[in-house]
């Protein structure tokens, strides 16, 4: 039986920023019960979305945070967008050339689940730090970055 976090998220295997910067509960398997319960979808997963504010999550009774307490602000998802996808860039998991459309998949699907769009339109992409690194000093430098997503350089 997998370990999960306090949002029934798997801990173990790799945590996409879909997972690591949650905006549901994601699993690979499904509770199935009825008539259904044994037509073999048992394993197609299920995608549970957080309520999008905090009224909808006490008036559910859902004991998960929602999306506006998890990112009362855009900047704040992003950052953390930004900080898990330089992440799996550096752990080789992501190309950078496929991170752009990634952060503006993440940007979209978080806005349309409930975090609060940025008055000033969704930012283009911003370009990771390992990705610049990699531009800069080639691609066989050491995993010298932090998690935060910003780098550093010693």
């Amino acid at each position: 039986m997998p370990r999960t976090d306090s949002d029934g998220n798997d801990i173990a295997g790799v945590r996409l920023v879909d997972v690591s910067v949650p905006l549901a509960t994601y699993t690979g398997w499904a509770l199935r019960a009825g008539p259904q319960a044994n037509d073999g979808c048992e394993s197609s997963g299920q995608f549970i979305p957080f309520p999008k504010t905090q009224a909808d999550r006490l008036a559910s009774g859902d004991p998960r945070l929602s999306v506006q307490e998890r990112y009362p602000t855009f900047a704040i998802y992003q950052w953390q967008v930004l900080g898990a996808l330089n992440r799996m860039v550096r752990q080789r998991l992501l190309l950078c050339e496929d991170a752009d459309a990634e952060e503006q998949r993440l940007y979209a699907n978080g806005i349309a689940r409930g975090v609060p769009a940025p008055q000033a339109g969704v930012p283009a992409s911003t370009p990771l730090p390992r990705c610049l690194d990699r531009r800069h000093h080639g691609d066989d430098d050491d995993d010298d970055d932090d998690d935060d997503g910003h780098g550093s350089r010693h």
